[in-house]
């Protein structure tokens, strides 16, 4: 195995896994704060948080210990549905073998994570082509990015967002080898469909998530078995594509009904009307009487809500989201005003309003941790637009890239630099436009997806076959191709298992 070509993704996947531990729980570990929606993912299991005596149980201090509900402490219909439960009870058994305290412990859930990120690095490194240095370099880069502040806080969190990022980096990792071998093209559809089904299920703002992902699957061939030349090579990538729309639908159709009317009210009082030059006009624009603009800036949870008016019944009908549609296309003065603030708050990077640490790490209350931020320090320096406009710029070089590229392993990673800046793009529209409050919080899945554009870009241009990294790999023996399967003469990748080529014969 020491000289096979799993050596180099397994050493990375191993790297990636324990510098993750170490980056997580040394010298102490450090999670996020609950700002108060933990208990709705966290009832799942039945359990509450078990938070010392005398201690704030939200904002300042990361809490990991849980333990069972009181009878009738879990409300089912509070309960969120979202991929991120999966994630709690895989992480279950992982609690009873660490012997954590408490009926269940978040540590487990980080040191799942851990996991997680060990097999998706792995599944990236063997895509990577070139010399070690420069494959090195690259998950180096990647680590970076994954391994940030700005995320890695929540793999010991009570938020499903864990889930919508090691979903988007499961996914992108799998769909590099969508123009490899292909043996390695149905273990990368695998390794993308199920990272694409855990990204849209994660919560209800992550399902915008299917549009970019079925696009992606929808440029793939991939041959099974007899399905493998012309138009059916295509029937398992359409497959995985509806699967991955079927999951986003059950996730938009499973909110809790209350928040499907919390989420528009928050976007027409909190985002709407403080960024109109004329509230009064905004709110009678939107069905409303012209003195609800009393109530611009207050969200649902203010002492004095817009729900607590006395004619709130006769109007709330008018919270939808086709209603918040029409008036930011009728009033572009508004939508602009909101995505300039927007950027602000992508640029923000972590919410200043969660600590990291918990009680015993002897830190003052709401403290941040900052081990790992260099590519949060990058966005800050460059600023919000800035950086969205560097990954507009990757996104749209992207398609005549991939169009003019016929090696079908460099446009299955020009695909996903593709796919990765529409991630980018679709989270930060529906984060910004879909509720208008914990707008930095709301927007880690567009910052994690530029950050993944701006890594899978430079492993394009460096470690795939066609760019300056060649084809060639130190691991391979000269005149063997580098994932040590051989080439029949013309160049053609020799089919797995006897199965026929994709139509038209890959070429490396």
């Amino acid at each position: 195995m020491l000289h096979s070509p799993l050596r180099f993704p397994l050493c990375a996947g191993v790297a990636a896994g324990v510098l993750m531990a170490v980056r997580l729980f040394v010298p102490s570990p450090v999670g996020l704060a609950d700002n108060g929606d933990g208990f709705r993912r966290m009832c799942s299991l039945d359990l509450v948080t078990q938070v010392p005596p005398g201690v704030p149980q939200w904002l300042e201090f990361a809490h990991f210990t849980y333990t069972h509900a009181p009878k009738d402490g879990c409300d089912p219909d509070q309960v969120y549905r979202s991929s991120g439960n999966w994630l709690l009870r895989a992480a279950q058994p992982l609690d009873g073998l660490l012997g954590l305290p408490g009926v269940f412990d978040l540590r487990a859930l980080a040191v799942l994570f851990c996991l997680l990120t060990a097999g998706a690095f792995a599944v990236f490194a063997a895509a990577l082509r070139g010399g070690r240095v420069r494959r090195a370099l690259v998950c180096s880069a990647l680590f970076v990015v994954v391994g940030d502040s700005a995320f890695a806080g929540y793999a010991a969190s009570p938020y499903g967002e864990l889930a919508g990022l090691t979903g988007m980096v499961w996914a992108l990792a799998g769909a590099v080898h969508l123009g490899g071998s292909p043996r390695a093209r149905r273990w990368g559809l695998l390794a993308c469909t199920a990272g694409a089904v855990l990204a849209v299920t994660a919560k209800t703002q992550t399902a915008t998530m299917a549009v970019a992902f079925v696009v992606l699957l929808c440029l793939a061939r991939v041959p099974v078995g007899r399905w493998s030349a012309g138009w059916r090579s295509r029937t398992a990538p359409l497959v995985a594509a509806a699967l991955v729309c079927g999951a986003a639908v059950a996730e938009i159709t499973a909110q809790p009904a209350e928040y499907r009317r919390i989420n528009p009210t928050e976007m027409a009082f909190v985002g709407l009307l403080p960024h109109s030059s004329d509230p009064r006009a905004a709110a009678v624009d939107l069905g409303l009487p012209a003195d609800f603009a009393r109530y611009a800036g207050r969200s649902w949870w203010a002492e004095e809500p817009p729900h607590g008016d006395p004619r709130w019944e006769a109007y709330e009908h008018r919270m939808t989201y086709p209603v918040i549609g029409a008036f930011l296309v009728t009033h572009p003065d508004v939508t602009a005003r909101i995505a300039v603030g927007a950027l602000d708050d992508f640029a923000a990077v972590t919410p200043d309003y969660l600590g990291s640490y918990p009680v015993d790490a002897g830190l003052p209350p709401g403290e941040r941790e900052g081990r790992l931020a260099l590519f949060g320090l990058l966005v800050r320096d460059l600023g919000g637009g800035l950086t969205l406009g560097l990954v507009t710029v990757l996104g749209v070089t992207a398609v005549p890239w991939w169009r003019r590229t016929t090696d079908p392993r460099r446009r299955a990673w020009v695909a996903a630099v593709l796919c990765a800046a529409a991630l980018t793009w679709t989270q930060f529209l529906t984060a910004v436009y879909g509720e208008a409050i914990e707008n930095t919080k709301h927007l880690v899945f567009a910052l994690c997806a530029a950050g993944l554009t701006l890594v899978l870009c430079a492993a394009t241009a460096t470690c795939v076959p066609g760019g300056r990294g060649g084809p060639e790999a130190d691991d391979a023996a000269p005149g063997r191709p580098a994932d040590g399967e051989r080439e029949p003469a013309g160049g053609e990748e020799a089919p797995a298992g006897g199965e026929e080529a994709p139509a038209g014969g890959a070429r490396r």
